[in-house]
């Protein structure tokens, strides 16, 4: 018995040691809506198509996570510009900010690859209060901002596997997911 589950220990810290590269490899676009009214929830998809509009080229031609990170950094301005302009085209006053940083996010389906659990370094707009349900996509590789985008060229093998074979993988991002949660809740507690 003890084999067993030192084997699946084993098992899930190099599935996990993955799951960090991927995360380490993945930057986000992620836009909390001011509130969930339908109003609000409108706004929010109209200020991701103003962005991904606005900003969409600069990250397609990142060719590296870190470019990609660089270039975030750089068009935070635009990005608030874009979104400010957005919400008061459309006849609201909310204020906007925009940061890069880590979001926590569960494990995420998106056109055939699965994401998993846990910390990723993202671009968060947040809309007047930031209190309503969020958007993501991903950013880079540029799977929001272009449908045909090479995520195999731009990641691992095995980071390619864990992604597109979500349902070989189903028990072991649940997993994850706990531990993500546990984690999360343990550093909540310090």
């Amino acid at each position: 018995m003890c084999l067993v589950v030192l084997a699946c220990l084993v098992s899930m810290s190099r599935f996990n040691n993955c799951c960090d590269e991927i995360k380490s490899d993945v930057l986000r676009l992620h836009i909390l809506a001011n509130s969930d009214s339908d109003e609000d929830q409108n706004l929010k998809l109209l200020v991701r198509d103003r962005i991904l509009s606005d900003t969409g080229e600069v990250f397609s031609q990142a060719s590296t996570y870190e470019e990609a990170v660089a270039a975030a950094q750089k068009s935070l301005p635009k990005i608030i510009e874009s979104a400010r302009d957005e919400i008061v085209r459309n006849g609201y006053d909310y204020t906007v900010s925009a940061k890069l940083d880590y979001a926590d996010f569960n494990t995420r389906h998106y056109d055939g690859y699965t994401l998993p659990a846990g910390d990723y370094m993202a671009v968060n707009i947040y809309i007047g209060e930031g209190e309503g349900h969020n958007w993501w996509c991903v950013m880079y590789p540029s799977i929001c901002v272009s449908a045909s985008a090479d995520i195999d060229s731009k990641m691992s093998s095995d980071e390619v596997d864990v992604i597109k074979n979500y349902d070989k993988f189903k028990v072991k991002f649940k997993l994850l997911e706990w531990y993500e949660e546990l984690k999360s809740n343990f550093t909540l507690q310090k």
